[in-house]
């Protein structure tokens, strides 16, 4: 659903950044890639093509201690500059060379010449040393260190467990007004439901908060266009949603 070549930039600059911190359980991936590093292997082998990849960048960062203020040294040496939002940060790239551009270059080229890789990131407070979007699921998730490692492409990073990444992107969806990302969001939700390796259902059911969030995220699903597009773009036929939208139903009947 995206243009291939911002998707190889975005985790081309994402590995760069996880090679700069090294393994720690203060960082690491949520959102997109999160979940595609997460249920690619699984999808491959149930459905021959890989998992969506991302545009975006999201982390999770824990806040305590002098960590943000290394974090914020990694980001400004990759050559990501602040972006509109106090917790997102921008890097530019020329589109033929991948070769990162200033403010000043990228401005005497037209927008087709350039790739605009955005970095946002989650904590569980604010930070004087980075630009942070305060979360509350991201900052329970880092209380009871619910994060796991596992390898991408050589590189030990810590991500979220799939419960707490689940959640991060039910509360996305319930929250974007854009319509794009949204639909993105239902597709790795979906994703996750049915080609994570964990028995997520177990583990929402463990809590009041976490059923209550995850059945009315869910429910949106079963949205005609939405379920038509998870379809589409997951399995490639429109025609296939309403087994999408059975299998969706199973998936609330079993948290109810």
């Amino acid at each position: 659903m995206y243009d291939p070549m911002e998707t190889w930039a975005s985790k081309k600059i994402l590995l760069e950044l996880l090679g700069e911190l090294g393994p720690t359980p203060k960082f690491g991936p949520v959102g997109g890639w999160a979940v595609h590093f997460t249920i690619n292997e699984n999808f491959v082998r149930a459905t021959g093509r890989d998992f969506l990849g991302s545009r975006d960048i999201d982390v999770f960062l824990d806040c305590r201690g002098n960590f943000p203020l290394q974090f914020a040294r990694a980001i400004r040496k990759i050559g990501f500059i602040p972006g509109e939002y106090r917790f997102r940060y921008t890097l530019i790239l020329e589109r033929d060379s991948m070769r990162k551009l200033s403010e000043d270059e990228a401005g005497r080229k037209h927008s087709f010449e350039l790739i605009y890789v955005f970095l946002d990131v989650l904590g569980n407070g604010e930070s004087d040393a980075v630009g942070v979007w305060p979360n509350e699921i991201v900052a329970k998730m880092i209380k009871r260190k619910a994060t796991r490692p596992m390898t991408i492409e050589g590189l030990k990073v810590f991500v979220p467990e799939e419960d707490f990444l689940l959640l991060l992107k039910l509360d996305s969806f319930l929250k974007r007004e854009t319509k794009e990302k949204r639909m993105k969001d239902a597709c790795d939700i979906y994703g996750l439901l049915f080609y994570s390796s964990a028995k997520i259902l177990e583990l929402l059911k463990k809590e009041a908060w976490k059923v209550e969030l995850a059945s009315r995220g869910i429910e949106g699903l079963l949205e005609e266009e939405t379920s038509e597009f998870i379809a589409e773009t997951l399995f490639g036929s429109g025609l296939k949603s309403g087994l999408v939208r059975r299998n969706i139903r199973q998936i609330l009947d079993a948290l109810s």
